[in-house]
């Protein structure tokens, strides 16, 4: 049997298997139902499993740990190991939390049905990315239908927490489950990522002098001193953005974004407020670091601050991605890129992206080769509108198998 055939046996029985983790909410905090299916799905591929439920005092003394301060008593990491024994290993890595549905009303598909339309499965997760860590799944129980044996150990890991720092990979790399390459199974349309930015989560606080409201001009509104420093950022990220050149990015590309996302101010509406708290993400350039990235921020708001005369505070928080690189001309990413134009026929894109991921564990922590590839698109995670399209899961499902009987990184 084919490897093309031996997923397309297996496809229904894996779509089953994408519906009900789709349907199975794993806000980031509370995963475990989601990895209990998970685990249920590798026991039955005959794998070696490992679940556990990671300790704050196992990661926190790690440089790379990024504290989002939700417990992590209850909510397991999973882990399935095909044993081979010889030759190169290879990690196929996938994070099972999801960000917040929001609104339910401003949803066109309820978020946790999992509907399929034409071909297209809609839902929270579906692309971000449970869609990719079924892909990977589906190319372990294909390579088994067939009788086709990987040429490495495979290892399936489904993590925590990646959307708020990253604690399930770090967990898994600090628990012993190393390989000589990775493929992180993030939406990427199937294009090879060897580069990501990194991000920062600020929080800028912001203070003024109250007053009430038929009396403003006595006071001085944070929320004035706030849009002031807004524009800063705005054109802090305009001058890093004109500066910053790298192969792996289309010159003029917004590679490290200043984003900010939440704004509380004042207590009472006819009050002057006199605190403002912003919270907000800062892109980390590639070949940066946080250290370098955070001072760059500090100095914008300092600068602002010096001329205003106000006593803006930043504060870093939860998520702090550093950057992760590959180099584009590794051999990983050759063959790779070799098996995805087996399948599909086009060779595949090659690009950067302007995110935080889980690449930076296995590139900067365990030191191996490491890309983002899978199904789906970023431009519809973490919206009302998103989905994944099936035969591009089971695409992405062809190349990983392929890849995992054909790599050897003997030579890498």
């Amino acid at each position: 049997m084919t490897v093309a055939a031996a997923v397309a046996a297996v496809r229904a029985e894996m779509t089953d298997v994408l519906v009900e983790l789709v349907r199975t909410p794993s806000v980031t905090g509370e995963e475990a139902a989601a990895q209990r299916l998970v685990e249920q799905v590798l026991d039955g591929l005959d794998l070696t499993v490992d679940s556990w439920c990671p300790q704050r005092a196992d990661l926190e003394q790690h440089a790379s740990f990024s504290d989002d301060e939700l417990p992590l008593g209850e909510r397991p990491v999973v882990v399935g190991r095909w044993v081979v024994g010889e030759g190169p290993s290879t990690i196929l890595n996938g994070h099972i939390d999801v960000v917040p549905v929001g609104e339910l009303h401003r949803w066109p598909h309820d978020p946790w049905a999992g509907a399929i339309e034409h071909g297209v499965l809609w839902g929270r997760g579906a692309c971000d990315m449970k869609g990719g860590l079924v892909a990977g799944i589906t190319a372990v129980a294909a390579l088994q239908r067939a009788g086709l044996r990987p040429t490495g150990d495979v290892l399936v890991q489904s993590v925590i927490g990646e959307e708020t720092g990253g604690a399930g990979t770090l967990a898994t790399l600090l628990r012993g489950h190393a390989a000589d390459a990775a493929v992180v199974l993030e939406p990427t349309r199937l294009a090879i990522c060897p580069v990501g930015a990194g991000a920062a989560s600020f929080r800028l606080h912001v203070s003024g002098r109250a007053a009430h409201g038929a009396m403003r001009l006595e006071g001085a509104s944070a929320i004035d001193a706030y849009v002031v420093l807004h524009e800063a950022l705005h054109r802090l990220e305009h001058e890093r953005r004109a500066t910053f050149t790298h192969p792996a990015f289309d010159a003029g590309a917004l590679v490290a974004p200043i984003s900010v996302g939440r704004l509380t101010a004042g207590d009472w509406p006819s009050t002057v407020p006199e605190r403002l708290v912003a919270e907000g993400r800062h892109g980390v350039l590639p070949g940066e670091s946080l250290d370098e990235a955070r001072q760059a921020l500090e100095a914008a708001v300092a600068a602002v601050a010096a001329e205003s005369g106000g006593e803006p505070v930043v504060e870093w928080f939860e998520g702090q991605f550093a950057p992760a690189a590959t180099p584009v001309d590794h051999p990983f990413l050759a063959r790779l890129a070799a098996c995805h134009e087996q399948v599909t026929g086009a060779r595949p894109a090659v690009h950067g992206v302007p995110y935080g991921s889980d690449l930076r564990f296995f590139t900067n922590d365990l030191g191996v080769p490491a890309v983002l590839y899978g199904p789906g698109d970023v431009a519809v995670a973490h919206t009302v509108d998103e989905h994944v399209v099936l035969d591009e899961v089971f695409r992405a499902a062809e190349v990983v198998a392929n890849l995992l009987v054909g790599a050897d990184l003997a030579d890498a």
